[in-house]
């Protein structure tokens, strides 16, 4: 169940060049994820005050295609690896009413106790959210 979240590109988020600063994708693949969660049935908050953070623990970002100040971007993130200790996020992005990707990249998270910070086992953790998202997980990958 790939989510998608559009974004129209704010002129602090560009460079002298005019085009988006490299350093705003990573921001945009957040907003996405965050989408994405909240799309499947809870939010970043609420997964915090069941006791489960989601850290970055690794990021990537290819560059095909410049966006520039104005453009309506479509942000489409995806799961592309679930196991109870981590989650892997992909994301595209592509000019709406467009189909030429301007750029893709990943984010993997290791959940860990919000109080510790120490790994934990997320399908233990919270069952019912792991079982949904895993569901996601599984349509997602067959895409």
């Amino acid at each position: 169940m790939p989510n998608v979240t559009e974004i129209t590109v704010r002129y602090a988020e560009t460079d002298c060049m005019g085009v988006v600063h490299h350093a705003t994708y990573p921001i945009w693949y957040e907003i996405a994820r965050t989408d994405y969660i909240k799309a499947v049935g809870m939010s970043y908050s609420d997964m915090e005050k069941g006791g489960v953070m989601l850290p970055v623990t690794g990021i990537s970002c290819k560059y095909k295609f410049p966006a520039k100040y104005d453009d309506v971007l479509l942000i489409t993130a995806r799961i592309t690896r679930l196991t109870p200790a981590r989650i892997e996020f992909a994301y595209s992005v592509t000019k709406k009413g467009d189909t030429a990707v301007l750029a893709e990249g990943t984010s993997s998270h290791g959940f860990v106790d919000s109080k510790t910070f120490k790994p934990l086992n997320f399908k233990k953790a919270m069952p019912e959210f792991y079982e949904t998202m895993e569901k996601c997980y599984l349509e997602d990958i067959k895409e």
